[in-house]
C-alpha cells in the first residue's frame, strides 16, 4: 500500500471504532502458479531455500505460500521472525523486471517495525494491520509510459531515459463507506488524488489514483539486498510533492513467478539529509518496513479464492 502514512490514518480510524480456514489443495495447477522465476544462482543447494520449498509442500500455488507466511507473521509479533528471513531470501532470488506496464492488483504480506518504530522487537505495525485493513482503500498500482520531457521535469533533469522509466500511481477504491472515510480523510489532509479514467473504473477495482512515482530498473538502496538490481518505485522526487512520510520512500520490486511480484517498503531513516540521487544511498540509511505484492488478473482470482488480504466491498 502507499504506505506508512495511510497505515497511520487507518490506525487512527480503527482506534476510534468501538479460525483460520484451511485452503483445499487442487490436484494440479498450471506451471505459472507453481514455479518460481528465480535467478540462476538460486538453483544451487541452499539450506534456507530448502526450507522454503518444504513450506511449499501442500500448497497449491506460490500465492498460497505467501498467504501462509502472512498468516504466520500475523501470529508472530517478533520483528526477527524466521518468516521475514524467508521473504528476504525469496526477494534475493527474484529476477528484475525490465519494465512494468498496466495495472497490477496489490496485497500486503506484512509490515515490519524499523528505526524509530522499533520497540523491544515487537512488530506493532503488523499487529494492527488486520483491523486497519477493513478501512484500507488501496487496491494496487498502475504503470504507464512517460515521455522524456516529462521525465526530465519530474526528476530535475537527472533521469533522461524514458524507454526504461514509467509514470506510476497507487490506486484506491472509495466504493464502500469504510474506504470512503479514509479517502476523504486523505483529501482533507491535502493529499493529491485524481479520478481514474472511466474505462479504468469500469474494468478494474479502483476509481481513484494518488501517491505518484517514477518507476525503473535500478540498483537497490537497501543494504540488505546486497547491491542487486531491482525495479525501483521512487516517491522521493520533490516535484511529486509526496505527502510525508512517504516522501522518504523508495519501493523495490522483483518478479518471483510469471505475473507475480514481491515488493519491499524501503524508507530512509536519515530524514535530515535532503534527497539527492547522486548521493550514496547508504547516507540515507534505508530500512525495509514490510513486504507487499503485485499480481496480474490470473493471480488476483487465486488471491480472492483463498481470501488473501481481501476485504469485500460493503
Amino acid at each position: 500500500m502507499k504506505h506508512l502514512f495511510i497505515l497511520f490514518i487507518l490506525f487512527f480510524i480503527v482506534s476510534n471504532c468501538s479460525a483460520l480456514k484451511e485452503t483445499p489443495v487442487e490436484a494440479e495447477m498450471p506451471k505459472k502458479f507453481t514455479q518460481f522465476t528465480f535467478k540462476d544462482e538460486c538453483k544451487r543447494k541452499d539450506a534456507l531455500l530448502e526450507e522454503i520449498y518444504n513450506d511449499m509442500k501442500g500448497k497449491a500455488t506460490i500465492l498460497d505460500l505467501m498467504k501462509f507466511y502472512s498468516d504466520e507473521l500475523a501470529k508472530d509479533p517478533n520483528i526477527n521472525s524466521p518468516y521475514f528471513k524467508k521473504l528476504q531470501k525469496i526477494f534475493d532470488c527474484g529476477i528484475t523486471p525490465k519494465t512494468m506496464s498496466g495495472y497490477y492488483h496489490g496485497a500486503v504480506i506484512a509490515f515490519r517495525n524499523e528505526a524509530m518504530l522499533k520497540t523491544f522487537d515487537i512488530n506493532t505495525l503488523n499487529l494492527k494491520w488486520p483491523l486497519a485493513r477493513i478501512f484500507s482503500p488501496w487496491t494496487g498500482k498502475t504503470f504507464e509510459k512517460i515521455n522524456a520531457e516529462t521525465l526530465k521535469a519530474i526528476t530535475d533533469g537527472f533521469e533522461t531515459d524514458a524507454t526504461l522509466a514509467t509514470w506510476g500511481a497507487n490506486t484506491y477504491s472509495s466504493r464502500s463507506i469504510k474506504k470512503r472515510v479514509t479517502v476523504e480523510l486523505m483529501r482533507a489532509l491535502g493529499i493529491k488524488l485524481i479520478p481514474a479514467y472511466p474505462e479504468e473504473v469500469r474494468q478494474y477495482d479502483y476509481n481513484i489514483k494518488g501517491f505518484f512515482f517514477i518507476g525503473k530498473p535500478a540498483k537497490t538502496v537497501n543494504p540488505d539486498n546486497k547491491g542487486r538490481m531491482v525495479y525501483q518505485i521512487n516517491y522521493r522526487w520533490p516535484a511529486l510533492h509526496t505527502f510525508p512520510p512517504d516522501n522518504y520512500c523508495i519501493d523495490e520490486l522483483v518478479q518471483i513467478a510469471e505475473g507475480l511480484y514481491l515488493g519491499q517498503l524501503n524508507y530512509a531513516t536519515n530524514i535530515l539529509k535532503k534527497y539527492d540521487p547522486t548521493v550514496n544511498p547508504k547516507v540515507y540509511k534505508y530500512k525495509n518496513f514490510g513486504y507487499w505484492m503485485l499480481m496480474d488478473s490470473d493471480w488476483q482470482k487465486r488471491r480472492e479464492s483463498i481470501s488473501f488480504d481481501v476485504i469485500p466491498e460493503s
